[in-house]
């Protein structure tokens, strides 16, 4: 029988070898060279040495980013989850991954970015990635986006597919960046699921790409002050989930004091999803369901009225058909209602 001694050291080898055998290149291995005051350049040496389809392994730790890590090779990242990666100077994005094909049509499908602590620090944007299909991203934070926390997929060409989000938590939590996007989405066929966003302007914009699910993501927003008052910095004109694309399915979704709770200009479906406006923020007028365009299920919900002027449904006037069913609507009065009653009559 194994004593606790030989049981502990057995315990460390198997620990040793398995890390050794997770990653091909540590950033600890890569020290700042001469006249380096930053460390995007050593960060970059190691994806490099990974090579093509490697791990990159970021240990814990402070890093300055000076300039935009770029990520071309296939190299997956694996951050601890206190690797705190912060922009130090204006830069477009503290990190951008491209996800290339191994040949024309051929992809490596187990890339990944995992862990890390992503700071824009209110002058970057803190990640992008793009061109990959079947690609996980799980466990990692934003923090204070300039003007995203992080885009997937590029706008206006061919971004992929299946992008696989898990646990990931988008926070400002310095003013000065009003108008920016915690999750921006320009890709398809894509899971998203327990997102937290908390204190941008746009919690989740899905702009471009179809048949996205989202499970279980939470956006809220109040806490940071605009500089110098007691204005929320983030509230004004923002929107918790701005879906434009099509066959978008929410689940148990939570829109929590933001403005207008759901934007939808494509056909969407809602399963048990809620929204609050909490009125501490002094945030009145705020519009639930803002239905732009498509056709739009709702059921299970709950939707409650929480400041004195509220408005639960706006229908423009290219919406489709209302599908609404099983859904609990607290605190609206029956002239505050009309609107919906009357699309579904």
């Amino acid at each position: 029988m194994m004593g606790r001694i030989g049981f502990a050291v057995a315990a460390l080898m198997a620990g040793s070898a398995f890390g050794d055998g997770v990653w091909d290149a540590s950033v600890g291995d890569f020290p700042r060279l001469a006249g380096e005051t930053g460390d995007s350049a050593r960060i970059m040496r190691a994806v490099e040495a990974a090579g093509a389809g490697g791990v990159v392994w970021v240990p814990r730790g402070e890093y300055e980013i000076d300039s935009t890590i770029v990520v071309s090779n296939r190299s997956s990242l694996l951050m601890h989850k206190s690797a705190h990666l912060k922009a130090v100077k204006e830069i477009p994005f503290v990190l951008r991954y491209y996800g290339r094909a191994i040949s024309p049509g051929v992809y490596d499908h187990n890339l990944f970015i995992r862990g890390g602590d992503i700071d824009g620090a209110g002058i970057a944007s803190c990640a992008y990635v793009m061109g990959v299909v079947h690609f996980t991203m799980a466990d990692a934070t934003f923090r204070n986006g300039r003007k995203v926390g992080l885009q997937v997929g590029e706008p206006y060409s061919p971004s992929g597919y299946e992008f696989i989000a898990n646990n990931l938590y988008f926070k400002c939590d310095v003013p000065g960046c009003a108008g920016n996007i915690g999750l921006l989405a320009h890709i398809g066929d894509s899971h998203f699921t327990d997102i937290v966003v908390v204190d941008y302007t746009i919690g989740i914009s899905n702009r471009r790409g179809g048949a996205n699910r989202y499970t279980r993501c939470h956006v809220w927003g109040g806490p940071v002050n605009k500089t110098g008052t007691k204005e929320p910095e983030y509230l004004p004109g923002s929107i918790a989930f701005e879906m434009r694309a099509s066959d978008i399915y929410l689940d148990t979704c939570y829109a929590d004091t933001a403005m207008t709770g759901f934007y939808l200009r494509g056909d969407a479906r809602l399963r048990n999803c809620s929204y609050f406006n909490n009125f501490a923020f002094k945030m009145d007028n705020p519009t639930v369901f803002h239905h732009e365009l498509g056709s739009l299920s709702v059921t299970g919900g709950r939707y409650s009225k929480n400041s004195p002027h509220s408005t639960l449904y706006v229908r423009g006037a290219e919406a489709g058909n209302l599908l609404w069913f099983d859904n609990r609507v607290t605190g609206f009065t029956a002239e505050e209602t009309k609107t919906l009653d009357d699309t579904l009559k």
